[in-house]
């Protein structure tokens, strides 16, 4: 097979080769212009949807745009939307039709400058007005500060200029250091001595003063104010205790401890005397009540003139138990509420023994055999105590006691360390 070499270099194959597409359809479909889409109008759903919410239309304004903006997330925008929204299907329509149109746009024809002529004045955006700057704006910043007092200007002075490699502390950092106590500053004795407080004498105080548990005694302000000082010294507060202060917290323990009493009485008492805050009472307490009440009005029976009772009223008094832990135990389980602040009384009380419950448990225990009665160990010679040992090989240092006494308290020491882990 021969190939023609005039063949090779013929015009027509060489400007337009087959298959290959014209110069001018190129240029045709270079020079065509995008295909506009013009934009969604706005102007009637933003003035019906700015008609019906109203008064709402600046929170409601500034809370879509920081939602927009990517600020809020969906559940902080309704929170603050919802309430005036979703009052009315109309509203929250609107509402769906305007944020539409929003991103609709997003993909249409490029806005016009400026401010849509329909926009209301009150949501066209404020121009920022440029800072002055230059030697004229020195200058004024210069005549302010010599208007201000010297030490004013030897306080702007003597500020330090921050480290731009310095961390700044967070808030969870500043709380932290805001809750660390520091002794009073003390005064150098080249000042005149006037400070010569022991700080740690102080607060020592706080430990010496008896507990009202220990003593027994309701507290009273002066004993208050004995305990609070030594704390404000401690609290790095010197003078922040005043008997005043101590005086309301007298009144406030002694109202709290009315009204856990008030609640165990009213939770756990019945036929209490008429007029009480308890009106629980069985019927047949009520019934001769009201008719001993019906008598002494009518002057046939008199009040006791010490308690000031009916007689059957002194006669369920009488018979009526103290408060003990079962009616506090009796109570939380009722509710809560009364000491849900104190989480280590109501473990206490909820878990503890009963009034009776521990002599009945080491009565049951002698008479199943488990202890031996008390039986009281006499030694031969007086001179050979220390070397006297029991069965286990223990010293008798228990006068008085039996293995099975010495069982029981150690039992009873492990369920009080468990309580306290």
């Amino acid at each position: 097979m021969q190939i023609d070499p005039a063949a090779l270099s013929r015009s027509d194959s060489i400007s337009n080769p087959k298959g290959a597409v014209p110069n001018g359809s190129v240029s045709a479909k270079t020079s065509r212009a995008l295909i506009s889409v013009p934009r969604l109008e706005l102007e009637h759903a933003y003035t019906d949807l700015k008609a019906a919410i109203g008064d709402k239309w600046a929170e409601y304004k500034e809370s879509t745009a920081l939602f927009l903006l990517g600020h809020y997330n969906q559940s902080e925008y309704s929170s603050r939307v919802d309430y005036f929204l979703c009052a009315d299907p109309k509203n929250e329509h609107l509402h769906n039709n305007f944020i539409c149109a929003l991103i609709g746009n997003l993909t249409r024809d490029l806005p016009d400058h400026g401010v849509a002529n329909w926009v209301s004045a009150n949501d066209k955006p404020s121009t920022m007005s440029k800072p002055v700057s230059g030697d004229a704006a020195e200058q004024r910043l210069k005549t302010e500060v010599m208007k201000l007092p010297p030490r004013d200007r030897r306080r702007i002075k003597g500020i330090s200029e921050r480290d731009p490699n310095e961390t700044v502390p967070t808030e969870l950092e500043e709380s932290h250091l805001a809750k660390q106590f520091k002794l009073p500053s003390q005064v150098p004795a080249s000042a005149g001595g006037l400070n010569k407080t022991n700080w740690e004498l102080e607060i020592r105080k706080r430990y010496a003063q008896p507990l009202a548990a220990e003593t027994g005694e309701f507290p009273d302000a002066e004993s208050i104010h004995a305990r609070m000082v030594p704390i404000c010294y401690e609290e790095s507060l010197p003078s922040g205790a005043g008997l005043p202060c101590a005086e309301f917290m007298a009144i406030a323990t002694e109202t709290f401890v009315k009204e856990v009493l008030s609640a165990v009485f009213s939770r756990t008492r019945s036929n209490g005397p008429s007029g009480t805050i308890n009106n629980m009472m069985m019927r047949q307490y009520r019934h001769q009540l009201e008719v001993e009440e019906l008598a002494y009005t009518r002057g046939e029976i008199a009040k006791d003139a010490a308690t000031g009772l009916l007689p059957v009223e002194a006669r369920e008094a009488n018979i009526r138990k103290p408060l003990g832990v079962r009616d506090l135990r009796l109570t939380l389980e009722l509710g809560g509420g009364v000491l849900g602040h104190m989480p280590l009384i109501v473990d206490q009380i909820m878990n503890g023994y009963f009034e009776d419950e521990l002599e009945t448990e080491r009565h049951d225990r002698l008479e199943n055999g488990v202890g031996e009665p008390h039986q009281e160990i006499k030694p031969e010679d007086e001179m050979d105590l220390d070397e006297d040992e029991d069965e286990d090989g223990s010293l008798l240092d228990w006068e008085g006691g039996t293995l099975g006494d010495r069982d029981q308290l150690s039992s009873l020491l492990d369920e009080c360390l468990s309580m306290a882990a």
